[in-house]
């Protein structure tokens, strides 16, 4: 399950995105939880697909799945216009 608190970010090897996300919160100095789902997908994928539909609360076709505070945020993309959108308010 996600953090209560925080970034919880679902990476897969391989994946750009997982990487830049992961880069992009040390680079902001925030915290992070990482969850690496490649046994998952080899082991459990349907499963696996199902609980992240159940904890998103849709299809996600993507990597990273990432939360914050328990709550969907998205991909990359998304996480990073968060981010900024935060360090703007809060002026860091």
């Amino acid at each position: 399950m996600p953090s209560k608190n925080g970034f919880t970010i679902y990476s897969k090897s391989g994946c750009p995105n997982c990487m830049n996300v992961k880069k992009l919160l040390q680079e902001n100095k925030i915290e992070h939880l990482v969850i690496d789902c490649d046994e998952y997908l080899i082991e459990e994928r349907e499963k696996f697909i199902e609980f992240i539909e159940k904890i998103c609360k849709k299809e996600v076709k993507i990597f990273p799945i990432i939360f914050f505070d328990e709550k969907f945020v998205g991909g990359f993309k998304e996480t990073k216009e968060y981010i900024d959108r935060v360090l703007v308010d809060f002026n860091f």
